[in-house]
């Protein structure tokens, strides 16, 4: 393999050639904005900060979309598993992390245990009818001195259309209750405050996209020290850690 086709080939961690688009309108796009992908990083950099700290020799991700947790989890010392019902996520995944392990199958389907189990925006996808059974199949997931490490919307958002429910910690502590016993829980991403919607206005706007590196670094770190957590009123998402209940 030559040094050129590795330099080209290191390029290829994100599916770049996809952002430049030309629309229906005829309008030309170099970039591609996410509305809420500061919301999303937030929650995603604390459980991945939060996994760190309860250091796992082995993780199972349930309903991993297409790898983002695992991704950052790679250069950690844990063995990582995704799995998903999509097989279009699934093929992301792979196709971004070739070296990490992904399925396309139902937790249902696993025989193996693991140190900790994630559920990270999942269970909102759950029909009613199936939650029940879902948790069933997580729990025996988890090894006996392992944690399952769950996050979801709060009720502090409006019902999304693609969700069956948005949970408050009764609702959660309720749809854990048969299997799990509540270790701590976090609310995080306060909504609501100026220095959000000074950031929202700064990094995601249709005028212009900010890449001064070093006023990006200033909001990200105003950002964890104003936004990071929230409570019951206004913490948008519920991040749960939780242990098996002892039988």
């Amino acid at each position: 393999m030559s040094q050129k086709f590795e330099v080209q080939d290191q390029l290829y961690t994100f599916p770049y050639h996809y952002l430049p688009t030309v629309n229906n309108e005829g309008a030309v796009r170099l970039h591609r904005q996410m509305s809420w992908g500061l919301e999303y990083l937030t929650y995603m950099t604390f459980v991945v900060e939060l996994i760190r700290e309860q250091r796992p020799s082995s993780l199972l991700d349930v309903g991993c979309g297409d790898g983002r947790l695992l991704h950052m989890l790679q250069n950690d010392s844990i063995q990582l598993r995704g799995i998903d019902l999509s097989p279009q996520a699934i093929a992301l995944g792979q196709a971004l992390n070739p070296d990490l392990d992904f399925d396309c199958i139902g937790v249902a389907d696993l025989s193996e245990q693991y140190q900790m189990v994630t559920l990270i925006e999942v269970l909102e996808h759950i029909p009613d009818k199936m939650i029940a059974d879902f948790m069933v199949a997580t729990a025996q997931r988890v090894a006996p001195d392992g944690r399952l490490l769950v996050s979801v919307p709060s009720v502090n958002i409006p019902l999304n259309k693609k969700h069956y429910r948005h949970y408050d910690l009764p609702l959660l502590q309720e749809t854990l209750a048969l299997h799990f016993t509540l270790v701590a829980h976090w609310w995080v991403y306060r909504q609501g405050s100026f220095s959000e919607w000074f950031s929202r206005l700064l990094l995601c706007n249709g005028l212009f996209t900010l890449n001064q590196r070093h006023l990006a670094r200033l909001i990200w770190r105003w950002h964890r020290r104003y936004n990071w957590l929230g409570d019951e009123r206004n913490g948008r998402h519920l991040v749960a850690l939780a242990r098996l209940k002892q039988r």
